[in-house]
């Protein structure tokens, strides 16, 4: 059975990251985090989950003024400016999700006295091993931008579904094969080809809430903390969920993070007003069950170096739209 996570948008005191009520129960001599000269674990996790969701909402809100840009591939084309501020989004939101893996590290470690203490601790391995499982797209990513001198460019493509007409965004890792400027071929081995922007985007959150709840058991086991109510008195984290449901859900050549982790979203009518973009196949305006679809235009955004003369075409070899179900 795949975790499930339910988030109030209503209540945003109280947050959905389990770790956030773990962390605030805990005793502050516990550990040695001030000996090694860390911050206190609550302080090193809300500055980190601080800095993921501001870019998550950031890159939301990038994506959301470009899908309701214009559903016309041509138009989209001049939109130059606004398609690189995606891309800075996207990666800045990828960096931000890999320095997350890096911090809830940081504060596991903070538990043990030495390397030698945190390495046999089978505790630790297991709060590991589930951020290991939910960080591999986010990995992969950065160390193909970080030492292939990779870089993010977009993949549109216009569709028409049960008489709508839409434009799907999605990115790919642009990579060297052979003299061939094309996608990655670290991507390509998984046959990720191309990825949809709004997955992206679920997967950094489903990969949070995951790790959160895995660090929240370690806690309980290890410090002999008690659960107690959340006194956090507000969750950005959640601010970042509803800049996400805003936006349409669909996949490309990449497994949808929903496919492994449920996510329960509920809202009063404020909250309602708050998730309602207006944007076809967000929360509030749901993709149609019809199977009518028709593909028309497609565009990819490389950029010269001055000297590539060969770029190969992309084109993910499916689409599916993710239902709220």
């Amino acid at each position: 059975m795949k975790p499930e996570f339910k988030i109030d948008v209503f209540d945003s005191s109280n947050s959905p990251l389990e770790a956030r009520t773990a962390l605030a129960a805990l005793d502050p001599q516990v550990g040695f985090h001030t000996s090694r000269n860390l911050r206190s674990p609550l302080g090193i996790y809300n500055i980190s989950l601080s800095r993921l969701s501001d870019k998550i909402i950031r890159c939301c809100d990038r994506l959301e003024r470009y899908f309701k840009t214009s559903t016309m591939i041509d138009v989209l084309r001049k939109k130059v400016d606004l398609q690189q501020e995606v891309i800075d989004y996207i990666e800045l939101a990828l960096y931000a999700a890999a320095e997350h893996v890096d911090d809830i590290s940081l504060i596991v470690k903070g538990f043990f006295q030495d390397s030698k203490a945190y390495k046999s601790s089978d505790e630790a391995s297991q709060v590991e091993s589930v951020v290991k499982k939910h960080k591999t797209l986010i990995s992969a990513s950065i160390n193909a931008i970080k030492h292939h001198q990779a870089r993010i460019r977009l993949f549109s493509v216009k569709i028409r579904h049960a008489g709508i007409d839409h434009c799907l965004h999605g990115y790919f890792i642009e990579g060297v094969n052979d003299g061939i400027v094309g996608p990655n071929m670290i991507f390509n081995s998984n046959n990720f080809h191309v990825i949809s922007t709004t997955s992206l985007i679920w997967e950094i959150i489903c990969f949070t809430l995951n790790s959160s709840r895995a660090l929240a058991k370690f806690i309980y086991r290890y410090s002999g903390a008690t659960q107690k109510d959340n006194q956090a008195k507000e969750d950005i984290f959640t601010k970042a969920v509803v800049a996400a449901a805003r936006l349409p859900i669909y996949s490309f050549d990449e497994t949808h993070p929903f496919s492994t982790t449920r996510i329960i979203i509920s809202a009063d009518e404020h909250g309602h007003n708050l998730l309602n973009s207006g944007i076809y196949g967000s929360l509030t305006y749901r993709w149609l069950k019809s199977v009518d679809m028709e593909f028309f235009g497609t565009s990819e955004n490389y950029e010269g170096d001055g000297v590539t003369k060969t770029f190969q075409i992309v084109n993910p070899k499916r689409l599916g739209l993710q239902h709220w179900d």
